[in-house]
């Protein structure tokens, strides 16, 4: 029988553009659309996951992709406007690009253990609050951003903001992924 006290934990998981941060997590994917870098804190909250879910738990792997909704009115003239099938298509792409690097990530930094995935479009805290709710999520161990104090004060911070709101405790991993200096 397992000690461990979660069956089923969320980790939201945040992807980068900076290609360093593949040094830093030591993770990247091939995609279609080029290659995928996980943040070092998101890969370090996936690994922290591995290790505290029960026996028989689950990962919950979450990631939000952007909305392109606004393109249709906004679309630049490069791009032109876009319309609803369009973005079905950038949202379809985004979706399997998002599990193909979700699907590698639990292969690797969570073998033999349960995962299951969730892609969409969207706002991160709102997809995060409502798949804590309806994933009936334990624990939900979320990566900090890095910006700086100024840009969390005007932009405000998803991990603060879910720490206030979940319906379940919540692990913060420091930018960076903790790892020491």
């Amino acid at each position: 029988m397992s000690t461990n006290p979660f069956r089923r934990i969320l980790v939201p998981i945040d992807f980068t553009e900076d290609m360093d941060a593949a040094v830093h997590s030591g993770f990247e994917v091939e995609t279609e659309g080029g290659t995928v870098a996980v943040a070092p804190a998101s890969a370090k909250a996936l690994e922290l996951a591995a290790g505290v879910v029960d026996e028989g738990g689950e990962l919950r792997l979450i990631h939000v992709t952007p909305t392109y909704e606004a393109a249709r009115v906004y679309g630049g003239s490069s791009m032109g406007v876009l319309g609803g099938k369009d973005i079905e298509e950038i949202h379809a792409a985004a979706k399997a690009a998002s599990l193909k690097v979700l699907t590698a990530l639990c292969e690797h930094f969570a073998p033999g253990i349960r995962c299951s995935f969730t892609v969409v479009p969207g706002i991160a805290l709102t997809v995060i609050l409502e798949q804590a709710k309806s994933f009936d999520a334990q624990l939900i161990i979320v990566a900090a951003s890095g910006r700086s104090r100024v840009a969390r004060f005007f932009l405000g911070s998803t991990a603060d903001r879910v720490i206030r709101q979940a319906p379940c405790p919540v692990m913060v991993i420091p930018p960076g992924g903790g790892s020491e200096s």
